[in-house]
C-alpha cells in the first residue's frame, strides 16, 4: 500500500467513527425511534370515537335548471322579458304654432260695411325688422332714407294699420276696410 492510499483509508476510518458517534449521540438525546427518551413519561394516549362517513353527503344534489350554471363563459339563451302591463301615461298635447293665414290676392272690388270699396292701396314701405318684447313687438319700416316704427294696432300715414308683427313678415290692414283684408309684407333680406 502506498502512502496516498494509506492516508485515504485513514481519512475514511476517521469519518466513519465521527458519523457513528454523531448518530449515537442523536439517538441518546431523542425518542425518535419510539424508545424512551426525555419526556416519554408525560405522554398519554386517549382513544376517540371517529364518526362513520356518510356517502350520501358526498354526492352532489342536482340543482334546478335556472341555477345550473354560474359560469359566465358558458353560452345560454337569454330569458324572455316579462311584459310591462302598465299602460303608458297620456302625454299632454304639444304646443302648436298659431295658424297663419296665407296672403290672398286682393279682389277687384271689396264688399265693405257701407257698400263696395275699391282695391286697397299698395303698401309702399319695406319691413326691415322688429324689436321689443315678444308680447308687444315693434315693427321697423323704411321708405327711401326715412325709417319709421309702429306697434301692433298702430296706423301709418292714416292709411295702413299694423295688424301683426312676426319674425319674418308683418301683416298690414287698411283703414276703412274690413279686418280680413290684409297684406303680408316679408322681411327684407
Amino acid at each position: 500500500m502506498g502512502k496516498t492510499e494509506r492516508s485515504r483509508v485513514m481519512l475514511l476510518a476517521v469519518l466513519l467513527v465521527v458519523l457513528v458517534a454523531a448518530v449515537a449521540w442523536q439517538l441518546r438525546n431523542s425518542s425518535a425511534l419510539g424508545g424512551g427518551g426525555k419526556g416519554s413519561e408525560s405522554m398519554t394516549y386517549s382513544p376517540h370515537q371517529v364518526p362513520a362517513l356518510d356517502m350520501a353527503s358526498l354526492t352532489p344534489v342536482p340543482r334546478r335548471r335556472a341555477e345550473a350554471s354560474n359560469n359566465p363563459f358558458v353560452f345560454r339563451t337569454a330569458p324572455t322579458p316579462t311584459p310591462n302591463l302598465t299602460p303608458r301615461p297620456t302625454l299632454p298635447p304639444r304646443p302648436t304654432m298659431p295658424v297663419r293665414r296665407l296672403a290672398t290676392p286682393t279682389p277687384r272690388m271689396i264688399k265693405g260695411p257701407h257698400g263696395m270699396l275699391p282695391p286697397p292701396p299698395h303698401f309702399n314701405r319695406v319691413y326691415i325688422g322688429y324689436f321689443g318684447p315678444k308680447k308687444r313687438p315693434v315693427a321697423v319700416f323704411r321708405k327711401g332714407t326715412e325709417v319709421e316704427v309702429a306697434l301692433t294696432g298702430g296706423v301709418i300715414d292714416d292709411t295702413f294699420i299694423v295688424r301683426d308683427v312676426g319674425y319674418d313678415d308683418v301683416q298690414i290692414g287698411y283703414v276703412g276696410y274690413p279686418e280680413e283684408v290684409t297684406t303680408r309684407v316679408p322681411l327684407e333680406k
